[in-house]
């Protein structure tokens, strides 16, 4: 018979429908009996594999079948099938190999299936006489329906088991029969009793290889637990455990390397192995771990014997654990097989979290340590010592990365562990012992390692450096040749460069806290742009044990293989790329600051960061300032400064020596002591810092914001990450207790006195600082709870919240709500069920869109109780009211209670963030600052002051004061609250590392209780770290107090202190270390960077800013400058207006709030900067008078090389002081000046002043003239001065005579004063000694201008305000009539044109303003006798006097006797007729002589204008008969003159 894949094919698919028609055709024609027939005819040469196959393919249709027709299985059971089965299962018997073993898998599982087919049950006695356990019941019927009914094909199975030795068939059987015993839980029992199938196995299994021994003993434990309990009763078990000591005692005799053991002891040993998972109680109250702990040294009992071991951990981890760790330690070079099954038997048992405990406690860091210090030298190439020569590095490395992940999985799984790991020092000695591993180049200084002629990246650290390969990508080179062997990958790592790249990777792995491999995606290990959106978007590594990233840093500077520097350094500048890329986000940089990466860096990292031009300079100092602007703690920064030995860092050496030097001396007198002097300027002993260690202080100092400082700096906080954990809190235990009268022997907790009541009486506040990071999205709804108050009163187990205050995850709603709410889980709270009220127990406010991610916020509930059950509540943010709003305020007992029991107690805890049984993952992300609880209701300019102290407060608002240096800030109150009605103020600044233990001998057994509670913990743990964040109020006085904030949670939760930078400066000096930076600043660069890092330092830090002021900072600052003018740029300029203009830069505004440092700096340095603080602001004019600015100003113009720049810039200064705050003193002053500055007579020189609103836009001119006098503006209109000196003169002498009071003064009288020299001294009329300084400036324009305003009274002598005048004039003609004009300026500007028409006659015409001025004057009187023809100037004998003797001078005395004569005829009608005759004659007079030159229009139209004047009068008919007719013939004779 040929028998191949093709025919099983076929028949299987002649055979595929299983109906009963195929059924019966095959029964019908014996085809089973063929096919028996034809099995048992074959001849030997056919392979048992080939055999099962076919009979695979031809009796599988009996199986399949069945359940339709039992016929061919009757058909086969009696054609003898059973026989044919056996003749194939002998053959196979024979040996099978691997690759053929699955046709006789698939027979012995269709024989397995024949034991289920068959109609007769199987029958067993139900009379048991062995002992059975108690209640053992045997009941057939309960079978499942899959019970053994066919015998012969299971003696099929049994037989063949125990004829055959192949190990594959072997277990291949007893797994089959396992599968049947399985099938249902009565087959072991049915067989049992029938066949005694467990009894003919065991007695056969001896005989078997070990392999199925294990098997079958494994089978035989998991099958029947009471295995333990029947070799006990059977008295094997003594006998066994004695033979185990037996073989024991000799194993132990005969040492570890003897050849003594036997196949025996094997079989024994996996014997023992799968009995003592039954027994292993017994094992360890009978004492045979020691004589199991023997077997360890062999190889061939070691893997059962570990297995033992591991089983009686689950019992008993402590021993385990001691048994391992010990054998590690005792563990020789040699035993490196042992080492290794050691190390993954404990891998395997700390899967259990029952053995992280004992792995600490049985000293396994130390024992994995000495492990890896035994190793020194093993990675070095080549390795030192025999044991490690022999070896290849891979196995090495294997065995020393097991140990590291042992290690990390230990630190990672347990938080006990990752402390005691922290605060041991065990990641300082991992780090220590990683650097003897011989990889590591440990012979030369780090300086030495950098051949800056060899490498060649950029020499200086300016320019911008990025790593040529990422850290990953080197990761990958060393293990290309460990995944393939024969490529060899570009470029070749050296032997120890990739060892140390691939520890360096698994370092890594340990900090970011995961242990397998990964897929890198290269080239995306970039650092910019980053920011955190992009961190939640990407999902970007978080640090988890930053004390991994302390060894790589270490570890760092000795990354270095002579053979390649270049490469060397590659790796190097790498490996710092990535730190750098790690500390990118603030979170890991708060997290390794917290890590003491900063210590780290400062003590491995020197050379790289005192050496500008080194290829790691750039990373290095970058990590360094990302990490100390969260935190750098003052030993650190101390560190920092003292880097190089600048300054006198080395004094204290240098005297030690020089005092021995002294003491060698020989001499006749007494040894000179020398006096220890120091100096700013010069350096006594080292040199000073350099730029590039000042621009990282810069760095560090100044602030990230814009934002003011104290309010937006980070405080301590706790950090709630949800999406780890789903919750995380500070529990606030014993907030308040309740007693009943009787109750007075229960205890409480808390500290302090009497217990403290709640809730309040006459309200509340709450008060916190917060910031969200992170809002939930939008699948996820978990709120931001600030605070919830819970109680419950004794006797009963429910919880109830009577206070909560929260932000809505749904749409950023504060939520407050007094409801009593049952605390329990989120799926089962429910609101407790109250008699409905008209008052709500919640209110919400909307404050969305003030919630900005990223910053800080200052929130406050204040809660007014009223006389009834309700309260009036109003919610601030940022110190302004949000809203306000009427609600039920918190009921007096929990839950639905009216009363309580006497005996019965309410205890009161807060919790500030999600509790445990509110567990819920979200995407929510927020930070708790410091938070306080009051027991009154604050007014909101309490809630004002709370705000304004910042983030930074530590008090308990008791003894508050002004923030800022303003002098002129509004006080705050002393003391805001009473110390009784402080509740708790809970600042994680002011915190401490402890357990519960702790907190039960410092305070009480309650709180204690209460805090073990919640983080799932013994009350007795004396390991498991508890962070208590103190309650600062507990020393005050009143009643009891909670003790502080426990944090609770693991994962997702943290804490973080910032330390600035500014408060390093504290302890190493204060503010004299900054100004010793400017005191060495050597050029511009330095200079500006000193500045820069005194003006940051003294804006984020208070303290600094009062210590300046103590020490006259600012002045010493000031004579720094000034020793070094030739450096200060405008920079550096900038920077101290900055830091005299405002103490916070973020501000934004140039108010002077720093008046110390304005007084100091502004007032002494180059005027230059004031022109900044010129913003017209009244506060800042204040200040600048307070110092008294002006006259510093004033004597600064005195100086001879003053620039014409620096004039203009003073002449600002001046106006905005003089308008802002005007006073007699300082315009005496400036008046005194100006008169200073004119030259003498004789002298004529250019004086630039003031412009012409220096002074007058204000309405204080009173002040102004009555300091100056009216003589005053006189000395500046003398004929020696510039013209524009006696313009502006004239401008201001116009305003002055704009008042009818100060007008009328001047013309009675003016002190000569300084003129005496060259006028008549004494008193004197103003308007003539104006008319004698005047003359001599006939010849400027500005003169005339000038009285031509004063005749109208402007305060302008601009043409375009004289012309508006005049069209203003016009449109109000028919209006009000308007201020008569002054008729002291007509008369001046007359007089003024008389000897410029003297000079006319007498012929003088060389210039032509004599001809043009005089004309000007008569056309603007007529322009302006049109405009009023009716003011009383025209009619003033004064005036008229002036006009005739301008226009008239040699006729000038006959023109007055005209003018006096007559004055009683009709009053002033006949003298104005009068007046017109005569000024007609004279004029035709002058006509015919030639000293009138004119229009003959002009003139007869005037002429005219005339006559009709004189008609339109009221007087006598014949006298104005009479005047008619002169002037009708003087118009006559005017006209023949003109023909």
């Amino acid at each position: 018979m040929e028998w191949d894949f093709k025919g099983s094919t076929f028949y299987c698919f002649v055979s595929f429908p299983h109906t009963d028609a195929v059924t019966f055709f095959f029964s019908a024609k014996n085809c089973v009996r063929i096919c028996i027939q034809n099995l048992l005819n074959i001849g030997a040469d056919v392979s048992g594999p080939v055999l099962a196959e076919v009979a695979v393919a031809v009796f599988s249709f009996i199986r399949d079948t069945y359940h339709l027709s039992p016929d061919l299985f009757t058909e086969f059971d009696s054609n003898n099938g059973y026989q044919a089965l056996e003749t194939i299962l002998k053959r196979c018997e024979e040996g099978v190999c691997l690759e053929e073993f699955r046709p006789v898998e698939e027979l012995l599982a269709l024989i397995a299936s024949f034991t289920f087919l068959g109609k007769a049950e199987l029958k067993v006695a139900l009379c048991v006489t062995n002992p059975q356990p108690p209640g053992f019941k045997f009941d057939p019927p309960l079978t499942k329906g899959s019970a053994v009914k066919n015998l012969p094909a299971f003696h099929l199975l049994q037989a063949s088991m125990l004829r055959s030795n192949d190990i594959c068939l072997c277990s291949q059987l007893l797994q089959t029969i396992h599968t049947i015993w399985k099938r249902d839980p009565a087959n072991f029992f049915l067989l049992e009793w029938t066949v005694q199938s467990m009894t003919q196995l065991a007695a056969c299994v001896w005989s078997k290889p070990p392999p199925v021994q294990e098997l079958f003993f494994s089978i035989m434990t998991v099958h029947s637990s009471m295995l333990a309990e029947v070799l006990s009763d059977g008295g094997l078990l003594e006998l066994l455990l004695g033979e185990l000591r037996r073989r024991a005692k000799i194993l132990r005799k005969a040492g570890p390397f003897s050849k003594t053991s036997s196949c025996w002891d094997c079989n024994l040993c996996y014997f023992y192995y799968y009995f003592c998972l039954s027994v292993s109680v017994s094992i360890r109250d009978l004492g045979m771990v020691p004589y199991i702990k023997i077997f360890l040294d062999e190889d061939q009992y070691r893997g059962p014997t570990l297995s033992i071991l591991e089983q009686l951990a689950e019992i008993n981890a402590d021993e385990f654990m001691s048994t391992a760790i010990g054998a590690l330690c005792s563990s020789t070079q040699q035993e490196l097989r042992l080492k290794q099954d050691l190390l993954q038997s404990l891998q395997r048992v700390l899967e259990n979290p029952n053995s992280w405990d004992a792995f600490r406690k049985a000293g396994g860091f130390t024992g994995l340590l000495s492990l890896v210090t035994d190793m020194e030298g093993a990675l070095s190439d080549p390795p030192k010592g025999d044991v490690w020569r022999m070896l290849g590095h891979q196995q090495i490395l294997e065995l020393l990365l097991l140990t590291l992940h042992i290690l990390a999985l230990t630190v990672h799984l347990h938080t006990v562990n990752a402390h005691h790991f922290e605060t041991g020092g065990f990641y300082d000695k991992l780090a220590e012992a990683l650097l003897q591993l011989g990889c590591f180049h440990t012979d030369c200084p780090e300086t030495e390692n950098w051949d800056e002629q060899r490498c060649s990246f950029p020499k200086t650290a300016a320019e911008k450096q990025t790593p040529g390969r990422s850290f990953f990508e080197f990761v990958e080179l060393a293990d290309a040749s460990v995944t393939n062997p024969s490529i060899t990958p570009q470029p070749h790592l050296p032997v120890t460069l990739k060892a140390c790249v691939r520890l360096l990777f698994y370092l890594e792995q340990f900090a970011i806290g995961t242990f397998f491999p990964q897929e890198f995606k290269f080239g995306q290990e970039s650092c910019d742009g980053w920011d955190e959106e992009t961190e939640s978007q990407q999902g970007l590594t978080i640090i988890v044990h930053p004390g991994a990233v302390r060894i790589i840093t270490t570890l760092l500077p000795k990354v270095f293989c002579a053979e390649d520097s270049q490469l060397s350094m590659d790796v190097q500048f790498s490996v710092a790329h990535h730190i750098q890329c790690l500390v990118k986000s603030e979170r890991n940089r708060q997290i390794m600051c917290e890590g003491g990466l900063v210590s780290t860096l400062l003590t491995y990292c020197r050379s790289m960061l005192l050496t500008p031009n080194h290829p790691l300079h750039v990373p290095v100092t970058r990590i360094l300032e990302k990490l100390s602007s969260q935190a750098i703690t003052a030993s650190d920064f101390r560190t920092f400064l003292r880097l190089g030995n600048p300054l006198m860092c080395l004094s204290n050496l240098f005297f030690y020596f020089l005092k021995l030097d002294q003491h060698t001396e020989v001499s006749g007198s007494s040894v000179k002591k020398l006096k220890r002097t120091f100096s700013l300027l010069e350096p006594s002993f080292g040199s000073s810092l350099p730029v590039h260690q000042i621009i990282t202080l810069v760095s560090m100092t100044a602030p990230r914001t814009f934002r003011p400082h104290r309010l937006s700096s980070s405080p301590g906080f706790v950090e709630f990450d949800m999406k780890e954990s789903g919750y995380g809190c500070l529990f606030l235990p014993s907030l308040a207790t309740v007693k009943g009268v009787t109750a007075n022997t229960i205890p409480t907790g808390g500290i302090g006195g009497d217990c403290r009541g709640f809730p309040p009486a006459a309200g509340l506040s709450f008060s916190c600082w917060f910031q969200i990071n992170r809002f939930s999205s939008a699948c996820d709804s978990h709120p931001v709870r600030l605070l919830s108050i819970v109680r419950h009163m004794s006797r009963t187990e429910q919880q109830y919240i009577c206070l909560s205050v929260s932000f809505s995850a749904n749409d950023g709603c504060l939520v407050i709500s007094t409801e009593e709410e049952a605390f329990t889980y989120l799926d089962m709270m429910e609101p407790e069920v109250s008699t409905p009220t008209s008052l709500s127990t919640s209110l919400r406010f909307r404050c969305s869109s003030m919630l900005v991610p990223g910053q800080w916020h200052h929130l406050t509930v204040v809660m007014a109780k009223d006389m009834k059950k309700s309260c009036v509540t109003t919610a601030y943010f940022n110190g302004k009211a949000v809203g306000t709003g009427k609600m039920k305020y918190i009921q007096q007992f929990p839950g639905h209670y009216v009363s309580m029991d006497p005996t019965a107690v309410i205890d009161v805890y807060g919790v500030m963030g999600t509790p445990a049984p509110w567990k819920e993952h979200a995407a929510l992300v927020w930070r708790v600052g410091p938070s306080y609880l009051f027991e009154e209701a604050l007014s909101s300019e309490a809630v004002t002051v709370v705000y304004t102290q910042g983030t930074a407060y530590l008090g308990n608002f008791l003894a508050l004061h002004n923030t800022g240096l303003d002098p002129d800030a509004r006080p705050v109150p002393l003391r805001m609250v009473s110390e009784e009605r402080i509740s708790f103020g809970i600042n994680p600044a002011v915190s401490t590392l402890t357990t519960v233990a702790q907190i039960r001998e410092d305070y009480n057994e309650v709180d204690c209780r209460l805090i073990a509670k919640e983080m799932g913990i013994t009350s007795r743990d004396q390991s498991t770290p508890v962070f208590l964040a103190y309650n600062i109020s507990h020393h005050l006085s009143g009643t009891a107090r909670t003790i502080g904030a426990a944090l609770i949670g693991h994962f997702g939760v943290r804490k973080f202190i910032p330390s600035f930078p500014s408060n390093g400066f504290l302890y190493a000096g204060g503010p004299a270390v900054a100004l010793s930076l400017v005191a060495m600043a050597s050029d511009d660069s330095s200079l500006y960077a000193a500045v820069k890092v005194l003006l940051s330092v003294l804006e984020t830090n208070s303290a600094m800013q009062q210590e300046m002021l103590r020490i006259n900072g600012y002045k010493l600052l000031a004579f720094l400058l000034k020793m070094k003018g030739s450096l200060v740029s405008c920079r550096t300029l900038q920077l101290i207006l900055c830091l005299s203009s405002s103490v916070e830069l973020s501000c934004g505004t140039g108010c002077i709030q720093n008046v110390p440092a304005f007084q100091a700096l502004l007032c002494d340095l180059e005027v230059n900067i004031c022109k900044d603080l010129k913003c017209y602001d009244n506060k800042n004019a204040a200040v600048m008078h307070s110092v008294g600015l002006l006259p510093k100003l004033l004597f600064e113009l005195t100086d001879p090389a003053i620039t014409v720049q620096k004039v203009k810039i003073i002449c600002c200064v001046v106006t905005f002081l003089l308008k802002a705050q005007l006073s007699p003193l300082d315009i005496s002053r400036l008046g005194l000046f100006l008169v200073y500055t004119l030259p003498p007579s004789s002298t004529k020189t250019e004086i630039n002043e003031m412009d012409d609103v220096a002074l007058m836009q204000d309405t204080q001119q009173k002040t102004v003239f009555e300091s100056l006098g009216s003589d005053w503006f006189l000395l500046f209109l003398q004929g020696h001065l510039h013209p524009s000196t006696l313009k502006l003169a004239l401008v201001l002498l116009t305003r002055f005579l704009s008042c009818p009071d100060r007008r009328s003064s001047f013309r009675e009288g003016v002190f000569l004063g300084t003129l005496a020299d060259d006028l008549l001294s004494g008193t004197c009329p103003g308007f003539v000694l104006l008319q004698e300084l005047l003359i001599k400036n006939v010849h400027l324009p500005q003169v005339y201008g000038a009285l031509a305003a004063l005749e109208f009274f402007l305060l302008s002598i601009s043409l375009f305000v004289m012309l508006l005048f005049f069209l203003s004039e016009i449109d109000t003609q028919a209006g009000t009539p308007a201020q008569p004009l002054c008729a002291d300026a007509a008369v001046l500007l007359l007089e003024l044109v008389k000897p410029t028409c003297s000079a006319q006659l007498r012929g003088v015409t060389d210039e032509s303003w004599r001809t043009q001025f005089p004309a000007n004057v008569m056309q603007f009187l007529c322009l302006l006798h049109n405009l009023r023809p009716r003011d009383p100037l025209w009619v003033s004998s004064t005036f008229l006097y002036a006009l005739v003797s301008a226009a008239f001078p040699m006729e000038a005395s006959e023109v007055c006797v005209l003018l006096y004569k007559n004055q009683t005829q009709e009053g002033q009608m006949g003298i104005f007729m009068e007046n017109v005759v005569v000024f007609s004659k004279t004029l035709l007079q002058n006509l015919y002589d030639g000293t009138f030159a004119g229009d003959s229009q002009t003139l007869l139209h005037f002429l005219a204008d005339q006559i009709l004047a004189v008609r339109q009068l009221q007087s006598l008919y014949c006298f104005k008969l009479m005047v008619i007719w002169i002037i009708y013939n003087v118009r006559h004779v005017c006209t023949l003159f003109f023909f």
